[in-house]
């Protein structure tokens, strides 16, 4: 496998497979506030102090502050406080501003989180911390793409280069969202496009990744979305390509999401992304 990233449209070191995002409040970062590392099923955010009102979304979300422990807030569970917090899909939370931290967003539908462990919590759990991420996480931080790869790997462990044994038949699905993202998707569409009843598939989705079809479209428009805005786009582009009907549209879902505009997000001084590609050799 060959590994090959891109920062903003500039060659840099390479760093490994696979990502999504979420924001709020600003505090002092240097050199960069806010700084993302972006694969095809996992994205590494390193960010300032920050604060989201409650909201949820489809990916898992592991996060550990640089400086100590975070604070998260759940309906179910009230206030958490730990080094290393698991916040599961589809788990309602918020936080407030707790310091610079470290948060690394899982696709659900991934390998990685097929084999996290922790992942059949119900709600906020606290996991075991090795400090020893702080200082990758801080290199991390000032722009080293290795030391990002290096946190990654001592978080999911060897599920980062797994074989996943995925259903075929729901891959594929997945496979002709993403391409049909600029347009409209609906379930009898792509029921007719694998030769499936409408309620068959949908059962067979939501059976094997644990999410209704239409949430992971919302989930895919919205991640399309965000890598344009990332690469550039402005947010009416952004919309347009991932099939949202205006920037409008886009924003709203994206704050209901999130718990944030994205134009507090995709603000270039508060932002440096680093994308990571893999290119598997024939």
């Amino acid at each position: 496998m060959r590994l090959k990233s891109r920062r903003l449209g500039v060659e840099t070191p390479a760093c490994a497979r696979q990502c999504s995002p979420d924001l709020n409040k600003l505090a002092d970062m240097s050199p960069t506030p806010f700084h993302l590392y972006v694969w095809p099923q996992r994205l590494l955010m390193l960010a300032p102090a920050y604060a989201s009102a409650q909201h949820r979304h489809h990916l898992a979300q592991i996060a550990f502050g640089l400086d100590g422990p975070v604070v998260y807030e759940s309906p179910q569970t009230g206030l958490h406080r730990a080094d290393l917090i698991l916040v599961p899909p589809d788990t309602p939370h918020a936080h407030p501003a707790f310091g610079t931290s470290a948060v690394l967003y899982l696709e659900p539908e991934s390998s990685e989180w097929a084999r996290f462990p922790g992942r059949e919590s119900a709600g906020l759990v606290s996991l075991p911390f090795n400090p020893q991420l702080r200082a990758f996480a801080r290199r991390a931080a000032a722009g080293d793409a290795f030391a990002a790869q290096s946190l990654v790997d001592n978080l999911i462990g060897q599920a980062a280069n797994s074989n996943s044994s995925d259903d075929a038949l729901v891959s594929q699905v997945c496979a002709l969202v993403r391409q049909r993202l600029d347009g409209p998707i609906t379930l009898a569409a792509l029921a007719a496009a694998v030769h499936r009843s409408p309620s068959r598939l949908a059962h067979r989705f939501r059976e094997a990744t644990g999410v209704p079809l239409r949430r992971y479209v919302l989930w895919c428009r919205l991640r399309t979305a965000a890598e344009a805005a990332m690469r550039g786009s402005s947010l009416t582009e952004a919309a347009h390509v991932a099939g949202f009907s205006d920037s409008a549209h886009l924003s709203r879902t994206f704050r209901a999401t999130f718990g944030i505009a994205p134009s507090f997000m995709f603000e270039r001084s508060r932002l440096s992304v680093t994308f990571c590609e893999a290119t598997v050799n024939p």
